[in-house]
């Protein structure tokens, strides 16, 4: 008779049982792997109603992400060719469409059945088209439609997948694009290379800080510096939220000459303080009590990361509110939709990476920031806020 194993044996012991958990998930992987690669099983599940219900599901699945680049390609068109601005509180025929859109019947056929096909368009009759929801969206968002145009670069850049993916791509079209993240002094970047990405970041932030402002209450506080702010989106969209407060931007100088035209045109000039200047090493402005880093950390690497987090502890006082704010990594659908998006997208800019909110809680308190929270905004996709003090 086999004598049964002492107390205290290896497998019995807690601190093993978690190696012994996961080779038994890794086996039954592996063994589910074997029977759906199998043609025998597939078969035999085609003849199950239930299982060749889940079945059919996964197939569909698979499907979408084989023909994903055909379906940003019918959106890209759409977009291109002014589809949904024609469309925008009417209901028009497949032939006033092509005459609005410049092209002829037939092919605008084509274009808005496959549109319909991905619910971007509705037949609103016999021959006649209105906006679905999506539609609707992509209509009234100048910003996305900008973004969707501006992911041309990005499918240049992906042409060769394989080489993309090893890193041998070197020089892509989105590295070129964002002048910021090539030379090493960005404060000598002029305004003819920052125009074009500042009214980029500019457009497509009306979703972005609606999102943000809908999740923190920024008035509790009395000014608000936000730091890399662009062109001043997002302090427009905060300062009209928040009729009280001070306000004050900091970016590079060439930006700031922008901020001061769009700031002025939005009406709150008046009431904001511009600051010119490098993040990771100038002096910023210390007598806020709030500090706003929006899609700023998700676009450096890890060690400029520290520089811009530890120049902003070095010049802020005691007590002030950091508040990080852009998309992040994590278990929700949205959080995990923008992990491989902007996961691909960074890849291609050559700098930054999408982290969770505990890599960037992390960072923050490496660089001496304490009591950081993360807070769940209404869309993770969009983005998530990490929330510290100085």
């Amino acid at each position: 008779m086999k004598a049964s194993p002492p107390i205290g044996n290896a497998v019995d012991s807690p601190r093993q049982m978690p190696g012994i958990l996961r080779s038994l998930s890794i086996r039954m992987r592996l063994w589910r792997n074997s029977q759906i690669g199998s043609p025998r099983f597939r078969a035999l599940v085609s003849r199950l109603p239930l299982l060749r219900m889940v079945a059919n599901a996964k197939a569909n699945q698979l499907f979408r992400l084989t023909s994903g680049f055909v379906h940003t390609q019918i959106l890209s068109a759409c977009v291109q060719l002014g589809l949904f601005e024609a469309l925008d509180g009417k209901a028009l025929t497949t032939v006033q469409m092509a005459t609005r859109c410049n092209m002829a019947p037939d092919a605008m056929r084509r274009l808005l059945d496959q549109a319909k096909r991905l619910d971007l368009v509705i037949s609103a009759g016999p021959d006649l088209w209105m906006l679905s929801d999506a539609g609707t969206v992509l209509a009234t968002d100048r910003g996305l439609r900008e973004m969707i145009k501006h992911h041309n670069m990005l499918y240049r850049d992906l042409t060769d997948a394989a080489a993309f993916w090893r890193g041998d791509l070197r020089d892509t079209e989105l590295r070129r694009y964002w002048a910021y993240v090539r030379g090493s002094n960005p404060a000598e970047i002029d305004n003819e290379l920052v125009a074009p990405y500042s009214a980029l970041m500019r457009e497509s932030q009306a979703m972005l800080a609606d999102c943000i402002l809908a999740a923190h209450d920024f008035g509790q506080y009395r000014s608000v510096l936000d730091v890399g702010g662009g062109e001043g989106a997002f302090l427009g969209a905060l300062g009209e939220r928040h009729p009280q407060l001070r306000l004050a931007l900091f970016d590079l100088p060439a930006v700031t000459d922008l901020a001061l035209r769009h700031l002025r045109e939005r009406g709150i000039l008046e009431r904001c303080t511009l600051s010119p200047g490098d993040f990771t090493s100038d002096p910023l402005p210390g007598d806020h009590d709030c500090v706003t880093l929006v899609r700023i950390l998700c676009d450096h690497d890890d060690d400029r990361v520290i520089k811009i987090l530890t120049n902003l502890h070095r010049h802020l006082s005691p007590g002030t509110r950091l508040v990080v704010a852009e998309a992040m990594a994590g278990d929700s659908e949205g959080a995990n939709l923008a992990a491989i998006y902007f996961g691909t997208y960074f890849a291609a800019m050559g700098s930054g990476r999408c982290r969770s909110s505990v890599e960037i809680s992390a960072l923050l308190a490496r660089c001496g920031f304490r009591n950081a929270k993360a807070v769940t905004t209404g869309n993770p996709l969009l983005a998530t806020i990490v929330i510290a003090q100085r």
